[in-house]
C-alpha cells in the first residue's frame, strides 16, 4: 500500500513551511530527503503488518492441527496402538515401578529394626503371686521387619498398601491390606485392613518415634488394628484431617463373618472419629509425619486433635486387654490385673497437642475411658464382673508429656537429639491407685529417620499391661528397661 498523492504534498507542504528562510534549491533538496525517508518508512511498516498476519495465520493453523492431535489421541485404542505403555524402575522414597502411560504405580518400602533390650526386674518383684521371684532378661532381637507395597492402579485416585511382618519370628503375616479411591482431597473411602485412628502415638508410624518405642500409655489406650471402612479427608487447604473408621473389633484382624458357633464377631462394629487441626503449619499436613524436628522449622507448628472411640463389645473373638485393679489384695502384692473387653461397653476420649520450632519438640496426650458394664446379671456373664464384682461404670485415664531437642553440636546439627518422657495410668475404682513411667534416651540421626541408632532408659513403677512392643514384660512388675535399637530403612 502506498502514501496517497495528497498525504506526500501535505508533507511537502509542511516541510516547505519549517524551512521558508532557505534558497529554492535547498528547500527543494530538504522536502525530497523527508519523501524518501517517509517512504522507506512505510516499507517498514507494510513489511512488519505481512509479518504479524503471517504470524497470525501460521498460530492458527498451529492450534488447529494441535486440537486435531488431542482428539486423535484422545482414543485410547488409537493411543495405545500408537504409542504402547512401558514399564520405568528406579528408587524414589523407595523403589518403584510405573508404566509410562500414568495408570499403574508401585513403590516397595522395607524397614529393619534390631533391638537389644536389658529387662531389669524390681526387687520387690510383684508379678502376679506374692514372693515370686523372676530374673532380668537381656537379648537381642529383630523387633520390627517389615516389606510394604503401596501406590495406585488404572487410575490416580484409586490407591492401595499392602505391608508383610516378620515381627520377632520368622512367621510372615498381612499387617496392612487396603484400597483407597479419592473422590476429593475433602473425601476418600478405604477399606480393608488398616490402622485404627486413635491415638496420636498409633496414628505415627514405628519409623518415626523419637523414643525406641510408644510409651505406656499407648500400650493401655490404642486400639491397634482393624478390618472396615474408612471415610476420611483433608479441609480448609489441609489445615484440618478428620477420619471415621468402622471396623468390626477394636485391637483384632478378625473378619470372617460366617463361621460355625462360635463366631467370631458379635455383630456389633466398633467405631471411631479423629480429628487434627494444623493450627499452624508450614507444610500442613507433613509437619509431623516425624515426631522429632528433624526439617528444623523456621517458624512454629502445632498441631491439636480430638478422637473418640465407641465399641460394644459383646462376644467378639479377639478384643481389647484391659488392664484392672484387684479387689481386696493384701499390702504389697500387685494390684493390676488384665481381662478382655467382652460384655463391656467402651467410650474412649483423647486429647493431643503437638509442638516445633527449631529443633525442639514436644508431644502431649491425655485419654479417658468408660467402661459400661453390660452383663453383671445374664449370661455369659462380663469377665470384669466376675473378676472384680464391679457391676456399673469403670473410669481409667492416662496421658504423657514428651520432650525432644537437638543439640547444637557444630558438625552434628540436626543429627543428635536428646529426649525425655514422663506419663502415668490410673484406674478409678475403690481403693485403687495408679502408675508413672519416666525416661531419657539419646537419638543419633545417620540419615533421617531412614538410618537411625536410638536408645532410653526406662522406669515404670508397675506395669498394667504387657507388650512385646512396648518392652512390658510382667504385671505389676516394676522394672528398669534399657533398650538400643538400630533401624534401616528405604
Amino acid at each position: 500500500m502506498r502514501i496517497p498523492l495528497m498525504v506526500s504534498w501535505i508533507v511537502l507542504f509542511q516541510g516547505s513551511a519549517a524551512v521558508a528562510g532557505d534558497g529554492p534549491a535547498d528547500r527543494l533538496a530538504e522536502l525530497e530527503a523527508r519523501l524518501r525517508a517517509q517512504e522507506q518508512r512505510i516499507v517498514v511498516l507494510e513489511r512488519q503488518l505481512a509479518a504479524t498476519r503471517a504470524q497470525a495465520v501460521e498460530a492458527r493453523r498451529r492450534e488447529a492441527l494441535r486440537q486435531q492431535v488431542r482428539e486423535i489421541l484422545s482414543q485410547r485404542g488409537f493411543r495405545e496402538s500408537l504409542m504402547p505403555a512401558r514399564l520405568s524402575a528406579g528408587y524414589d522414597r523407595g523403589f518403584y515401578i510405573r508404566s509410562s502411560d500414568g495408570r499403574f504405580d508401585m513403590r516397595i518400602n522395607g524397614r529393619l529394626q534390631f533391638r537389644f533390650t536389658h529387662y531389669a526386674v524390681g526387687r520387690r518383684n510383684r508379678y502376679l503371686r506374692p514372693r515370686l521371684q523372676r530374673d532380668d532378661r537381656t537379648g537381642f532381637d529383630v523387633q520390627r521387619l517389615r516389606l510394604g507395597f503401596r501406590g495406585h492402579m488404572y487410575d490416580p485416585r484409586l490407591t492401595y498398601r499392602f505391608e508383610f511382618t516378620a515381627d520377632g519370628g520368622n512367621d510372615v503375616r498381612l499387617r496392612y491390606a487396603w484400597a483407597n479411591y479419592r473422590f476429593s482431597d475433602a473425601f476418600q473411602v478405604m477399606a480393608g485392613l488398616f490402622k485404627i485412628a486413635s491415638t496420636r502415638g498409633q496414628m505415627t508410624s514405628s519409623s518415626a518415634l523419637q523414643f525406641v518405642d510408644r510409651p505406656m500409655t499407648d500400650a493401655v489406650f490404642q486400639l491397634g488394628l482393624g478390618v472396615g471402612v474408612r471415610f476420611w479427608g483433608y479441609l480448609f487447604q489441609r489445615r484440618v484431617d478428620w477420619y471415621l473408621d468402622v471396623v468390626n473389633s477394636f485391637n483384632g484382624t478378625a473378619n470372617r463373618t460366617i463361621t460355625p458357633d462360635p463366631p467370631e464377631l458379635d455383630g456389633d462394629p466398633g467405631i471411631v472419629f479423629h480429628i487434627v487441626w494444623h493450627a499452624l503449619a508450614e507444610t500442613p499436613g507433613k509437619d509431623f509425619k516425624t515426631q522429632g524436628d528433624l526439617a528444623f522449622h523456621e517458624k512454629p507448628v502445632l498441631d491439636l486433635g480430638f478422637h473418640y472411640a465407641f465399641n460394644n463389645d459383646e462376644r467378639d473373638r479377639r478384643t481389647s486387654r484391659i488392664p484392672f485393679r484387684w479387689p481386696r489384695r493384701p499390702p504389697g502384692v500387685g494390684a493390676f490385673g488384665l481381662t478382655t473387653s467382652n460384655g463391656l461397653q467402651l467410650h474412649q476420649f483423647g486429647l493431643e497437642a503437638a509442638f516445633k520450632y527449631r529443633g525442639f519438640s514436644v508431644t502431649g496426650e491425655y485419654l479417658l475411658r468408660i467402661l459400661d458394664v453390660r452383663r453383671a446379671t445374664r449370661r455369659p456373664l462380663t469377665p470384669l464382673f466376675l473378676l472384680t464384682g464391679e457391676r456399673s461404670t469403670v473410669a481409667q485415664h492416662g496421658g504423657y508429656l514428651q520432650l525432644g531437642y537437638f543439640l547444637p553440636i557444630p558438625g552434628y546439627q540436626r543429627r543428635i537429639e536428646l529426649v525425655g518422657r514422663a506419663g502415668g495410668v490410673a484406674i478409678h475404682t475403690e481403693g485403687s491407685e495408679g502408675t508413672w513411667e519416666y525416661g531419657g534416651g539419646l537419638n543419633y540421626y545417620i540419615r533421617g529417620d531412614k538410618v537411625k541408632l536410638q536408645t532410653d532408659v526406662i522406669r515404670i513403677e508397675e506395669v498394667p499391661v504387657t507388650s512385646r512392643s512396648h518392652s512390658l514384660a510382667n504385671v505389676n512388675d516394676r522394672p528398669l528397661i534399657w533398650r538400643v535399637q538400630l533401624q534401616v530403612a528405604f
